[in-house]
């Protein structure tokens, strides 16, 4: 079904009493919202506040937690059915990938990136890929499509963190690996000659960072060299920035931030009410955002905190402090980002402007 998102123009959701708080994460779809830290955890530091279950197979988060491994232990492995985003949120992470086709034709180049707040790495199917926690204390978001991955580290004696992970001395069993997609690449040598954060072509810090037509290759985004959009409609501004889109993912699912202002004209703003045919989860990197949803008490989520909500269900979302940032993730190629960017214009700065936006509403469907 192609995605519906619509702006009801009557009032905001409606409000029962009831808690979007849990302790955890969900084992079946519903709307949740959980404070940092908080969810289904992994020994070895990480946590997945969203799952398969959670999800309805939409995607999985991962969060993890933890020091530099002091070396590549994770082994250099291919995912084929299962897409692999890497997005440093404090510490950095240096990350290795290359199509799996072109290096076994020795047609293209491999790459690495070091990864530092806001910087992303994204892993399509068919890639080879191993990465290495950096500094002492490191969080590493991992969004991975379809959900249901994270069973595999519950089944195995493998840790989405590199100091728990076997070592490159450690032989892995290939045939249970390949149960749960996981395609060793032993004879991958990731390289060692980093100079400015990066070693293969393109762009880092010293140029724009596009995004590609198709996902045959890694996609590298560096923190405000990627693509922007202002959407300035209803009485705010909200600056998308698309880290991965439905072109990349063949439309199975999305990742960016947004950076909101608060209403202009105070707490008489409304916020429009959103209804997407797909999953969305929220993730707050600055200031403080309300998130309100259908049949549930109103949410203040600050840094860390997350909120999902399934398909088809209203909800709606306000900041309640200046310079508000969120990191989102949608279950599909045409979810929040897609419809707030056709009513956006392209924007070449971090900010939005100190004049006033237009009060008219966002848009309609």
């Amino acid at each position: 079904m192609q995605l519906s998102l619509g702006v009801l123009l009557s009032a905001a959701c409606a409000v029962t009493g009831a808690s979007l708080w849990v302790p955890t994460t969900p084992q079946a779809p519903r709307p949740y919202a959980l404070k940092k830290g908080d969810g289904l955890k992994l020994d070895g530091g990480s946590v997945f506040p969203v799952t398969g279950n959670s999800s309805g197979k939409a995607f999985c988060i991962l969060n993890t937690n933890a020091g530099s491994s002091g070396g590549t232990t994770v082994f250099p492995h291919v995912h084929k059915r299962t897409y692999e985003n890497f997005y440093t949120v404090k510490g950095r992470v240096q990350l290795w990938g290359q199509n799996l086709d072109s290096y076994l034709k020795n047609t293209s180049v491999q790459q690495t990136r070091i990864l530092g707040p806001g910087d992303i790495g994204a892993i399509p199917y068919n890639t080879v890929h191993t990465f290495t926690l950096l500094e002492p204390d490191t969080l590493l978001t991992g969004v991975l499509v379809p959900g249901g991955f994270e069973e595999f580290f519950f089944n195995t004696n493998l840790s989405p963190n590199p100091v728990a992970s076997s070592t490159d001395s450690e032989t892995p069993d290939m045939a249970e690996l390949a149960e749960w997609d996981v395609y060793p690449q032993l004879d991958f040598v990731p390289r060692q000659d980093v100079v400015n954060g990066r070693a293969g072509p393109g762009n880092w810090y010293d140029g724009a960072n596009t995004l590609p037509s198709n996902m045959s290759a890694p996609i590298w985004v560096a923190k405000n060299y990627g693509p922007k959009f202002l959407n300035s409609e209803n009485g705010r501004y909200q600056i998308i920035n698309p880290l991965v889109t439905g072109q990349q993912t063949n439309n199975t699912f999305s990742q960016g931030t947004i950076t909101l202002s608060p209403f202009t004209n105070g707490s008489s703003g409304k916020a429009p009410v959103i209804m997407s045919s797909v999953a969305t989860a929220l993730t707050v990197e600055e200031g403080q955002l309300e998130v309100t949803v259908q049949g549930y008490d109103p949410v203040e989520l600050i840094n860390g905190d997350l909120v999902f909500v399934p398909a088809k269900t209203p909800f709606s979302y306000a900041a309640k402090a200046d310079f508000t940032k969120f990191m989102y993730v949608t279950g599909g190629g045409q979810g929040l980002d897609y419809q707030l960017m056709a009513k956006a214009g392209a924007w070449d700065s971090a900010f939005y402007p100190e004049e006033k936006p237009s009060s008219g509403r966002m848009f309609r469907i």
